[in-house]
């Protein structure tokens, strides 16, 4: 056989493996699409519900609690979630053993923490009542530290069926218990208890609703030190991704006053929802399918082109409608006492596109075991807010520090897309032309939607209106594009 024939068996091998690879992570896409549109629609009909049940300081205070326990969780967070999906040991039964008597030890070692802070945090934000707060919401973190390593071993495997099922039920049983104590006491204790049974909901589910090796504590040397060997950037990076993601609440807690900061909380759900989403998809179905390619010695450019772009239609869009419409689905959706939030809904959309376009780039620097630049990227973001926070408040208070916040994330995803260029793979090009599409059609939107005629109509037209103009401006784009992929053209 000549050397042509061999290179061409060998391609044809590499095509139907790729392929086979593929088929899974396409079915777990449109699970996670599923899952995470479903939670949203959970969280955004319990957040209006309660929004009209409790006082915006009630969510202020949860923010401040919430942000709290997650920088102790991400403080310690040595990625044993992302080691499993990584690892080729992933389903070792020593490994296992190990990575959750790592887990269990971690929560009970944060709730601590948190039970030995709670009393500084109250007298720091002057609320008496953060002293128990703080210690009993801090229980969802000790409950979660016994979640089975079967919910990583099956995001590995892309069995994105059952992983949503356990998540939509422990968010309806969450949103059920909160929606419940809020109608019997309209307490902010409604908050505490609904993130509770959140957590002890998905942790049963997780031992008994899912197949795999039953979790027991163990040690192995080996494997401890392959997740710590694997997890030091993990750590470094989740350090960081903290204090770029939940800082701002600590910092502007102690700023503005619980009501704002409630009116900041709930802007902070809605922009983040292209974010997130993306996010949602690049760690769950990305990075475990990026992760199958390249330890099987396949090429990732096509995949990973493919599978970005399309992400960036839908956060192109998403993004584009809110920074066009964020005060207008406030106004639609809330009551008077939460139409602030509006305008910190456009500004944080404007940086939620970039931390899409950074996210889709970090599935795949993990996947290839480049996670210093995903901790690089965080680093960048970092620095970019200690820079122009403090110059954007003094000057034009709080507007100044959540613009700058939000203008912080453009240097996230430069800094991602030098790390994506080291790895052979090209990003930026495509993104400089998705953003100005972006801003053009969010642009076209804002302004349709406040013309007199429409403003005179209603709440609802506006809304509708941003919602009519984004979407027949981002169609022929998706379209077009769409059409290149299925002919196999135009990385």
């Amino acid at each position: 056989m000549s050397a042509a024939a061999d290179h061409s068996a060998v391609h044809r091998r590499l095509l139907a493996l790729q392929e086979a690879l593929s088929s899974p992570a396409r079915r777990g896409a449109v699970w996670t699409a599923v899952g995470y549109g479903g939670g949203q629609v959970l969280r955004f009909a319990g957040n209006i519900v309660l929004s009209r049940l409790l006082f915006p300081e009630a969510f202020g205070m949860t923010a401040i609690v919430g942000s709290i326990l997650q920088a102790l969780q991400l403080f310690s967070d040595i990625g044993i979630g992302p080691s499993i999906i990584q690892s080729s040991r992933g389903e070792d039964r020593k490994f296992l053993a190990t990575a959750w008597t790592l887990q269990v030890v971690r929560g009970v070692v944060i709730w601590i923490a948190v039970c030995a802070a709670a009393i500084p945090i109250a007298n720091f934000y002057n609320e008496p009542e953060l002293a128990w707060i703080a210690p009993i919401g801090g229980l969802s973190v000790l409950v979660s530290g016994f979640a089975s390593t079967k919910l990583f071993t099956a995001n590995k495997n892309l069995q994105m069926g059952r992983l949503t099922g356990i998540e939509l039920s422990s968010q309806a049983v969450g949103l059920v218990a909160q929606i419940g104590w809020a109608l019997m006491h309209r307490s902010v204790w409604a908050l505490v208890a609904g993130g509770m049974c959140i957590s002890i909901t998905k942790m049963v589910l997780s031992h008994y609703a899912l197949p795999g090796t039953k979790d027991k504590f163990g040690w192995d040397r080996d494997a401890a030190r392959s997740l710590i060997h694997f997890g030091r950037w993990i750590f470094f990076s989740t350090l960081l991704t903290y204090c770029v993601t939940q800082a701002d609440r600590l910092v502007f807690g102690k700023l503005v006053p619980l009501d704002v900061m409630g009116d900041y909380s709930i802007a902070v759900q809605i922009a983040m929802l292209p974010a997130m989403g993306i996010g949602s998809l690049s760690l769950s179905i990305a990075f475990p399918h990026y992760s199958r390619l390249h330890n099987s010695g396949v090429d990732l450019k096509d995949t990973f082109h493919r599978t970005r772009v399309r992400s960036l239609w839908l956060a192109g869009w998403m993004s584009a409608g809110l920074i066009a419409g964020g005060q207008a689905a406030v106004t639609l959706l809330y009551d008077a006492r939460y139409h602030d939030a509006g305008w910190i809904v456009q500004f944080l959309a404007c940086g939620a596109w970039f931390f899409a376009l950074e996210a889709t780039n970090g599935a795949a620097l993990l996947a290839t075991g480049n996670a210093k630049w995903v901790a690089f990227s965080n680093g960048a973001k970092l620095v970019a807010m200690i820079s122009t926070i403090p110059f954007g408040f003094a000057y034009w208070g709080f507007p100044g520090a959540v613009a700058c916040y939000a203008g912080a994330d453009v240097f996230k995803w430069i800094v991602s897309c030098i790390g994506i260029r080291r790895v052979n793979l090209s990003a930026w090009p495509r993104d400089i032309a998705y953003t100005a599409w972006t801003a053009a059609t969010a642009l076209a939107g804002a302004w349709a939607a406040t013309t007199d005629v429409v403003t005179s109509l209603g709440r609802f037209w506006p809304a509708f209106v941003v919602f009519a103009v984004v979407t027949l401006g981002w169609m022929p784009l998706v379209m077009r594009e769409n059409a290149r992929i299925q002919k196999g053209g135009g990385a």
